[in-house]
């Protein structure tokens, strides 16, 4: 783990709001969006390779700014984990630079010829993208973006923690909990941030292990046995 103050071990997925980060935790999937991204991006041949699943590197102390942009709602993962599924941080090469130039001749040098969908080149190109720095819509090196090409699966334990509003963390670790329980659904109990909290509170959260609650009185009760133990007792 880096020691450096402007660089962060994880990637986090931002989210609309509560309903759809549960959903997305619940399939255990975060699709890739729908528009191909990176600077092979333009080729049909390859363009499925360049729909990615997209998160973002998170400085503590510059969480603030990405919670303004995107949402409160996000879930953590390991860049550890990312690389191992095949993800990467994006490269940023100014538009116009000779780096850019240079990977713009490649991909005009091999859409002049047939296409080989299985080019090494292109493993590479999803995480290559252009920013002009003169047009603050279409410079996001902010972000520090990371990118798993085809989307990400993903189980309970992969999770490092999740954002979400600290007046959600209740419902939302009794659900669970109950699911847990009843073993019925994920069980997504890893440490809960609200990325509202000053940077100690967001350290202390990260770096302790989460207080169980106790289950609902009906996790795991199913109706159907009142209906069996009412026969059996008539």
């Amino acid at each position: 783990m880096s020691t450096y103050e402007d660089m962060s071990p994880w990637a986090v997925h931002f989210t609309s709001g509560y309903d759809r980060v549960m959903s997305i935790l619940w399939d255990g999937l975060i699709e890739p969006f729908d528009e191909p991204h990176g600077a092979g991006r333009l080729v049909p041949e390859v363009a499925q390779r360049h729909r990615s699943a997209a998160l973002s590197e998170i400085p503590l102390h510059l969480l603030h700014r990405l919670v303004k942009a995107r949402s409160q709602y996000g879930i953590g993962f390991a860049q550890d984990f990312l690389l191992e599924h095949g993800g990467g941080r994006v490269w940023y090469l100014e538009a116009g630079g000779v780096p850019a130039q240079s990977i713009e001749r490649q991909v005009a040098e091999r859409v002049g010829q047939t296409v080989e969908a299985d080019d090494p080149f292109w493993a590479t190109t999803p995480f290559i993208d252009f920013p002009d720095p003169s047009h603050p819509f279409t410079d996001w090196r902010w972000e520090r973006e990371w990118r798993v090409p085809g989307g990400l699966r993903f189980t309970p334990d992969d999770v490092a923690f999740l954002f979400i509003p600290g007046h959600n963390h209740g419902p939302a670790r009794q659900f669970f909990t109950d699911h847990k329980v009843a073993n019925t659904g994920p069980a997504y109990l890893c440490p809960y941030i609200d990325p509202t909290w000053d940077r100690a509170r967001i350290q202390a959260a990260l770096e302790s292990t989460p207080a169980e609650v106790r289950p609902s009185r009906d996790a795991g009760h199913d109706p159907f046995d009142d209906v069996f133990d009412d026969i059996h007792n008539y």
